[in-house]
């Protein structure tokens, strides 16, 4: 069963508002309860996700604060990027690129945090405080550690020849740091439930379909999480997250043409118009657009000891 918390964050517009009618129509498909939902809805409210402006019950409505907004931004942003890296147009430069921090126990809120960011952004540890990745995430580093007052702590440089104990070939490299063989599995559970809702589209009752594709996407999301996001050349071929992604825009197709609640979801929809969009652009102009909504995305999920 699909659950109440994710129903209520796939049920969030693109524009941030959420009304209850739908959600509650949705969620009684999924076989909860209005108790249920109501309990849920008042459970994200005290985390800060979002706010009710009017109504009660059913006849509520929400709107997003920053931090909610916050987290559909990561989503949205992040899955259209691993379109980009799909579709080759985040080449890999050649380069392994490393950051590494030392910041004393009495920052320990802000040293986690750049931990967690660096997890987060696909980097993989080499050592006690030196992360490496593919891409160049120096400018993600850098503008979190000054906005935590640590910037004098953190250390990059590029290099093209990495050594990781004895692995010094690329392919050894990355199946040593990044759990790939486990990554395409969860890719490959997730490819055949997109394949299978693509084929049951026609024959299913629309608000079921909906219901079926709004828990595809979120464990879709959930291993998109996990994903480094590696450089197509470092990937293996015919790599599993490749495949997902296509089935999703398969499945995501099939759905909306189906099923009226599924294509009037604002957010669901912004999903395939942001990826259309980014297709299109140059990198400089993609990341010109999102790496300041991304940032605000980091920013905004920092616990208070962060920053003390």
């Amino acid at each position: 069963m699909l659950p109440t918390r994710m129903l209520v964050l796939s049920a969030i517009g693109a524009d941030g508002t959420l009304d209850a009618g739908p959600l509650f129509a949705v969620a009684g498909v999924a076989g909860h309860s209005d108790k249920a939902m109501r309990d849920c809805l008042a459970r994200v409210v005290r985390d800060g996700l979002l706010t009710r402006v009017a109504g009660r019950g059913r006849s509520a409505q929400y709107v997003a604060t920053g931090l909610g907004k916050a987290e559909l931004d990561a989503d949205i942003g992040w899955t259209a990027l691993a379109h980009r890296v799909d579709a080759g147009l985040e080449p890999w430069d050649g380069c392994w690129h490393l950051i590494g921090f030392e910041i004393p126990e009495r920052r320990r809120g802000a040293r986690d945090a750049l931990r967690s960011l660096l997890v987060e952004l696909g980097a993989a540890p080499v050592q006690a405080g030196l992360y490496v990745h593919s891409d160049d995430l120096t400018d993600f580093v850098r503008q979190l550690a000054s906005h935590l007052g640590v910037s004098e702590a953190i250390t990059s440089f590029v290099t093209r020849s990495l050594r990781v104990g004895n692995e010094q070939r690329q392919t050894d490299i990355v199946n040593r740091l990044w759990p790939l063989a486990s990554l395409a599995d969860r890719y490959d559970a997730v490819e055949q439930r997109l394949v299978s809702i693509a084929e049951q589209a026609p024959f299913t009752d629309g608000d079921r379909l909906a219901t079926s594709m709004f828990g595809a996407i979120v464990d879709t999301e959930a291993v998109l999480r996990n994903d480094p996001l590696l450089a197509a050349e470092l990937l293996p071929d015919d790599w599993a997250g490749m495949r997902a992604r296509g089935a999703f825009m398969v499945a995501h197709s099939a759905v909306s043409a189906h099923s009226e609640l599924f294509a009037n979801s604002r957010l669901m929809q912004s999903f395939t118009a942001e990826i259309h969009r980014s297709l299109q652009e140059t990198s400089t102009a993609f990341w010109t657009r999102w790496f300041p909504r991304l940032m605000d995305v980091y920013k905004a999920k920092l616990p208070p000891a962060a920053t003390a």
